[in-house]
């Protein structure tokens, strides 16, 4: 993976019962952005989480910042920086069992790189 590419993803768990409270914390590089969940235009391909070792999973997205790329006569909303994913849900065993995938498209610039799946756990 290009040095643009690279991200971190870091996982802290909160268990009361079997209630699970997930904070996924992404650093993107400088000058990299991703498409939000829900993108400004339909051709642009979502941030999508998802969970595995929970059930009941409801994911909070981070929130997307407004942005004129200056490419086109749009305004895009991308996620920039570092972003916090919150995922609740029910734990069908531990915390040690949860794992998942961000699937993205990271972009530089103008220009977006191929769609990227990257494991957590």
């Amino acid at each position: 993976m290009n040095n643009h590419q690279a991200l971190t993803i870091r996982a802290d768990a909160e268990q009361s019962a079997d209630l699970v409270r997930l904070t996924l914390t992404v650093d993107l590089p400088p000058g990299v952005h991703l498409e939000p969940h829900q993108p400004t235009e339909p051709y642009l391909i979502p941030t999508v989480l998802e969970v595995d070792g929970l059930r009941d999973v409801k994911v909070d997205y981070p929130t997307p910042t407004v942005k004129d790329l200056g490419w086109q006569d749009i305004t895009l909303t991308v996620l920039e920086g570092t972003l916090q994913f919150v995922v609740t849900g029910r734990a069908h065993a531990g915390l040690e069992c949860i794992s998942g995938t961000l699937h993205y498209q990271p972009c530089v610039g103008g220009a977006c790189l191929p769609p990227t799946t990257t494991r957590w756990q």
